[in-house]
């Protein structure tokens, strides 16, 4: 079991998430669970190096930030357990056995229903997403194929099912984790950084679909030159595409009573912004350093191409705003 220490110090994390809600014969399951998931999992690591164990508790984490009850939290804890180990070392009772029963039907290509998302039991999908989200965060210590088949699952497939059951957090993550690790492996995460930065003039409910198919259409060009050409272009138009969107969302809202006003009053405020490179790059600035350091944070070479590459790109792409705009030439 690998000592009290090293019990407590693995499990801690869980105890802090859960907080007063393990106590009693709960709190006895779940340290329970964990010291059969720990027994079977001793000597095994990850290909990050950490020791496996870490994984099967980050899992249960997340499920307890979700406010779920310690059934949740021992079938997280026992999920890549072998059946027969689970069995024979403790018994945890009906519910827990079902969940982890669940979990292995999905992780069976050939026992997986094809319409799963919609077919298995919620409970079995959140302890799934919790893995799924794990494993996302995680997901530079495989294969660079393997990664770009994950992220796009996760994008198709699993993100959909965190939002049916409400889970938008989780959701969020999702895609966020998943389109940057599909922009850094198709070497176009500088293009897609300017490309997010720009997409906060859109509503809210709908950029994630648009962000999600312009990485498509940005991995999908053949090189640097035609990825910052689209960059550009996409940026001069991203304005007049925010003014339709939101004059259609008002629409939407209000029967077109107003919609005309709230147009026009989005775009006075875009003529007053880019009308000044003051205030212009008040906003971009900011942006731009955080692209720069979030790519650091990974791989120095990416930041140094962003700090070169990307503020002519913005630089063009104001231009062509303001003419778009007739916002001036930046001097007042």
């Amino acid at each position: 079991m690998g000592g009290g220490l090293t019990v407590s110090g693995h499990l801690q994390p869980l105890l802090k998430a859960a907080g007063g809600s393990l106590t009693g014969e709960r709190l006895l399951e779940v340290r329970r669970a964990f010291e059969v998931a720990d027994r079977w999992h001793s000597g095994q690591f990850r290909r990050d190096g950490s020791p496996y164990i870490t994984h099967s508790v980050a899992v249960a984490v997340i499920l307890a930030e979700l406010g779920s009850d310690h059934e949740m939290l021992c079938a997280a804890l026992l999920h890549d357990v072998s059946a027969d180990a689970a069995s024979r070392e403790e018994a945890f009772g009906e519910p827990i056995s079902n969940l982890l029963r669940g979990m292995r039907k999905l992780d069976s290509a050939q026992r997986r229903p094809p319409d799963w998302p919609a077919s298995t039991d919620e409970r079995v999908l959140m302890l799934k997403l919790a893995d799924r989200l794990h494993n996302q965060r995680t997901i530079r210590g495989l294969p660079e194929a393997r990664q770009r088949v994950n992220s796009q699952e996760n994008l198709d497939v699993v993100a959909p099912v965190a939002r049916r059951l409400g889970l938008t957090e989780v959701e969020a993550e999702l895609r966020r984790l998943a389109m940057a690790n599909l922009s850094g492996l198709g070497g176009a995460q500088a293009c897609f950084g300017v490309i997010t930065a720009g997409a906060i003039m859109l509503p809210a409910d709908v950029r994630g679909r648009w962000l999600e198919e312009w990485l498509g259409e940005l991995l999908a060009l053949p090189g640097g030159r035609a990825r910052l050409t689209f960059v550009f272009w996409l940026m001069a138009g991203m304005p007049r595409m925010a003014l339709t969107l939101r004059r259609r969302d008002a629409l939407g809202r209000r029967g077109g009573g107003g919609a005309a006003a709230a147009g026009r009053a989005v775009v006075r405020c875009l003529r007053w912004v880019v009308r000044s490179d003051l205030r212009t790059w008040a906003l971009l600035t900011p942006l731009l350093a955080w692209l720069v350091l979030d790519a650091a944070a990974e791989r120095l070479a990416d930041a140094v191409v962003i700090a070169i590459t990307v503020p002519p790109v913005l630089v063009a792409a104001v231009r062509a705003i303001r003419a778009r705009l007739g916002g001036g030439d930046g001097r007042g």
